[in-house]
């Protein structure tokens, strides 16, 4: 049995791993974890801990040393990290992050042709895998949270509290909702027609995952499938991958 730790900005989604089967799922919030991530992997006592961790660097030397202590091998993914039959054609794949990264890997166990995946959380990022399997790269974007902080700090006189979603704000709290929500969608629609006319089919596959997947599913009037912990999914594929050499 393995232990998946997916450590993003605001939680760490993990799950435990045997035979290409999740035996169990959960999740955590980021801050304050020590202790917890301590008491996962006693608790747990897994063969090894395959981890992603796109910030937060203390907690990755945190869990270095306790699966030290508890004598269990750990493997840290980076955006360098070979993940067959992906072919990285980031400029520079360490600034590549890993959650990126495993979600395109991902992505390919589910689905083949042109891929384009959308992860939302507290950044939003857009990439695109083309049928050979190159990534050819993507966007990153502030999550819908995160527009909805910056428009409140920088502009004056909105001072707006968390806005609900409608369609015709009347107020500025409502508006910088909305007006996030379907900034994300232009962006994705418009990612989706570069993407199809670069790899000049008429449709292409969409994914989208992440925290937001749901709201932006809602809204989103193109074909897509939504995936729950695309990253984490990455993760629990490159243990099947492992276990098979």
């Amino acid at each position: 049995m393995k232990l998946a730790l997916d450590i993003g900005n605001t939680r760490i989604k993990w799950g435990l791993r045997e035979k290409n089967t999740w035996l169990k799922q959960g999740d955590l919030l980021t801050e304050n974890s020590h202790d917890l991530l301590h008491a996962l992997i006693q608790t747990h006592s897994p063969q090894a801990v395959h981890l992603a961790n796109v910030s937060h660097h203390d907690l990755t030397l945190l869990l270095t040393n306790i699966s030290q202590q508890l004598s269990v091998p750990i493997q840290v993914l980076t955006g360098e990290s070979a993940l067959p039959p992906l072919v990285n054609l980031y400029y520079h794949p360490k600034q590549l992050g890993v959650d990126r990264w495993l979600s395109l890997f991902a992505a390919r166990q589910f689905m083949t042709g042109p891929i384009l995946v959308v992860n939302s959380g507290t950044a939003t990022t857009i990439d695109a895998l083309d049928s050979h399997n190159q990534f050819l790269g993507g966007v990153i974007i502030p999550g819908i949270t995160m527009m909805e902080q910056a428009l409140n700090l920088g502009t004056a006189n909105i001072n707006a509290s968390q806005g609900h979603n409608v369609a015709w704000p009347r107020n500025s709290a409502d508006a910088l909702t909305r007006g996030a929500i379907e900034a994300t969608i232009g962006a994705i629609k418009e990612r989706y027609n570069e993407f199809r006319e670069l790899v000049g089919l008429s449709t292409v596959t969409l994914v989208i995952s992440g925290g937001n997947r749901s709201l932006l599913s809602s809204h989103l009037s193109l074909p897509h499938h939504v995936v729950d912990n695309l990253t984490l999914e990455g993760l629990g594929f490159h243990i099947d991958m492992c276990d098979s050499h």
